[in-house]
């Protein structure tokens, strides 16, 4: 397939035109097949009721080619207007990316390189979402940039090419036309200006032509225009593309250690360079949908224009100061605004970069508190089997999955150990409801005869994320708070895998109406941008961490980063968005249609439980429906769906034998369809039953 090229310009009027078939005469001229193409014209002639573009009769001419306009063209209008105008006016379909995709396919098949020229410049709207950069970007081209030679080009240029990074568009070097017949001091010095600033090649300054027609400035773009150059950069570029998946696989296995990752089994990793709404594209140029939220923490979708501002206005001033003996602008207004969101009682906020770190900070403050309020010998916390918090010496030793943690048992600090509530293999043998959540009896009873010595609970709300998407039945969370009001003990809820949005409230405790003391918040916080966690304190327990700087009540934890400035300003982008587009609100009819995918599911022969709540589910395999029996690990059968999934355009990662989906809160109906169908055609290639019933794929 030959190479390509993308001709922007800082604007209209530019000589985007003149430069594109000038390199086309110069290439045809060397020797090279090449093929142009205009995607989107407008301001066209008509003949009869056809859209004609001056252009493309120019581009064609030049390129002396014979392919159907179809693909040269797709897209014309008589209206002399940005292209969102022009479809609006003319009442005509929206432009669609997978018909000039597919164009530009036919035309790199059959030339050496394709000239592509732009419209207007490259923040030009094509309609109320996509500009002229997405259109790049969904070429996936280098671009060439044509700027006038004239006073105010530097602002123009720079201001595009700035554009152009920000959208993820290599521009391999510039093109400067002359406006008037004597240089002014402008055009004389910014060719050099630019280098400068720039670092890029100046690739030809044209002069002013001075009786301009087609013939005589494509003359003079041949003759100024440094064609061999420009075709050397777009050769070196498609090179570099073409060879990177097979670079960054290299890289990656020989130098990366990845987490909860078996390395001498890590062979030919996936590498995604790069994510746009719910999906994420490979190296070798495949988009897949993201149905994990890259590991649970995205929210609005990758990319959202208003989570990018917020990062580059914050980083136009300061990217980090220390919480430690400073304030920070974005930190204050970000603290305001969850306490504002979570629930009530919860008035303090103390921020850390991790999960793990934020029940690090819980754990500490509950037990420091008693330390220093009167109860010294409530020293103990009481965790529950199958329980994930981090992965941390603290959060580790509060956790019940064995698997991860039981190595490391010698350097935890001893704990009391609770039944974990797993309805489908119940700890007391007993069916839910008729149980009565039975299997908090236990808790209860050490509350009774142990609370003098206990320092808080600590439990996630709604589901056991990690332990493989266990759903706690209705009333647990809500009866726990009541036991630890009960008997004086500190309640810690870990909202780090469950908060914002991912049960359908704000909050999984929200759910039940659970007030805790304490509660630990990361993951989603800055929509999957940045690392930063928070943990949220009563002003009881604020308070007991008051008093002269000689009594040492002090808070004695910290962390560099605390308050990231860049974090905080994306987690406050982040939760104003829930605002703007009424997440929350729009999330209902989602939960509904998920929820009635994954029934359809219920009848495959090897799928055990399903267990929902929100946009979180998962998907228990067995070996045996009867017996409940599961896979042996050895057998892989969690992994085996995902890879399979991956053949359906989805990515996924399974917990042993529970198949995780977790899409961003911003998937599409269309998507959650197409991504509940996957898995269960996947749960089906792998599994290989008869008896599966067929799927919709």
């Amino acid at each position: 397939m030959g190479a390509g090229i993308f001709v922007l310009g800082t604007g209209t009027e530019v000589g985007k035109t003149a430069v594109s078939a000038g390199l086309a005469a110069a290439w045809r001229k060397q020797g090279i097949d090449v093929g142009v193409m205009k995607p989107i014209a407008t301001g066209c002639r008509m003949r009869g009721k056809i859209p004609v573009s001056e252009d493309v009769l120019w581009l064609k001419k030049a390129a002396e080619t014979s392919d159907p306009a179809e693909w040269i063209n797709p897209y014309r209008y008589k209206t002399p207007a940005a292209p969102s105008v022009a479809v609006a006016r003319e009442k005509s379909p929206a432009i669609d990316f997978a018909v000039i995709q597919k164009a530009y396919a036919e035309l790199a098949k059959r030339h050496d390189v394709v000239i592509v020229e732009g419209i207007g410049g490259l923040l030009v709207p094509i309609d109320e979402e996509r500009t002229v950069a997405d259109l790049v970007r969904a070429l996936d081209l280098p671009a060439l940039l044509v700027s006038c030679a004239q006073l105010g080009t530097l602002n123009h240029t720079l201001l595009t090419l700035e554009a152009a990074l920000d959208a993820g568009i290599d521009v391999l070097g510039i093109v400067l036309n002359g406006r008037s017949k004597q240089k002014t001091i402008a055009e004389q010095t910014n060719p050099d200006v630019l280098r400068r600033r720039t670092r890029l090649p100046i690739f030809g300054n044209v002069p002013l032509v001075s009786r301009p027609n087609q013939k005589s400035v494509q003359q003079a773009v041949v003759k100024s225009v440094d064609s061999r150059a420009v075709l050397k950069a777009v050769r070196n570029w498609h090179a570099g593309q073409a060879a990177r998946p097979k670079k960054l696989s290299r890289l990656d296995r020989e130098n990366l250690w990845h987490p909860f990752t078996q390395m001498q089994e890590w062979a030919d990793p996936l590498v995604v360079t790069e994510g746009k709404g719910n999906t994420l594209r490979a190296a070798d140029g495949q988009w897949y949908l993201d149905g994990v939220s890259s590991l649970w923490v995205n929210v609005h979708g990758h990319r959202h224009p208003a989570l990018d501002r917020a990062i580059r206005r914050q980083l136009a001033k300061v990217s980090h100061s220390t919480l430690l003996g400073l304030a920070g602008e974005p930190a204050a207004l970000l603290a305001e605004k969850l306490i504002e969101i979570a629930p009530k009682g919860l008035t303090r906020v103390f921020f850390s970069d991790s999960g793990s770190a934020a029940v690090e900070v819980a754990l500490k403050m509950a037990y420091q508190y008693w330390q220093q309020n009167g109860a010294k010998s409530k020293r103990r916390f009481v965790k529950f089997e199958n329980a994930y918090h981090g992965d941390t010496l603290g959060a580790v030793s509060v956790g019940g999955i064995d698997l991860f943690h039981q190595v490391y048992g010698p350097l935890l600090f001893e704990t009391i150990k609770m039944p974990s509530p797993y309805c489908y293999r119940c700890p007391v043998k007993k069916t839910y409801p008729d149980c009565e959540i039975d299997c908090l009896k236990s808790l209860e009873e050490t509350l009774r005869e142990r609370s003098n010595e206990i320092a808080a609970v600590v439990v996630e709300p709604g589901m056991q994320a990690a332990a493989g998407m266990i759903l706690e039945p209705k009333g647990w969370l809500k009866r726990i708070r009541d036991l630890c009001t009960q008997y004086k003990v500190l309640m810690i809820v870990d909202e780090v895998a469950m908060g914002f949005g991912r049960t359908g409230t704000m909050f999984g405790c929200q759910q039940e109406e659970v007030q805790p003391d304490l509660m630990t918040v990361a993951k989603g916080l800055t929509g999957g941008y940045l690392p930063v966690s928070a943990t949220l304190a009563t002003e009881k327990i604020y308070q007991g961490f008051l008093g002269d700087y000689a009594q040492m009540k002090t808070f004695f934890h910290g962390h560099s980063y605390s308050g990231n400035a860049l974090g905080c300003a994306a987690a406050l982008a982040n939760l104003e968005l829930f605002n703007q587009e009424k997440t929350l609100r729009r999330l209902q009819p989602k939960i509904k249609l998920f929820q009635e995918e994954l029934e359809k599911l219920k009848s495959l022969p090897h799928v055990g439980d399903i267990r929902q709540i929100g946009l979180v589910a998962g998907i228990e395999l067995v070996r045996d429906r009867a017996t409940r029996e599961p896979y042996r690990w050895e057998e892989k059968a969690g992994i085996r769906v995902c890879q399979e999934a991956r053949r359906h355009g989805i990515l996924l990662r399974p917990l042993g034998n529970v198949i995780v989906i977790l899409p961003p809160l911003s998937v599409t109906p269309a998507e959650i369809r197409r991504l509940v169908r996957s898995v269960g055609l996947s749960i089906q290639a792998v599994t290989a039953s008869s008896k599966a019933p067929a799927l919709v794929s």
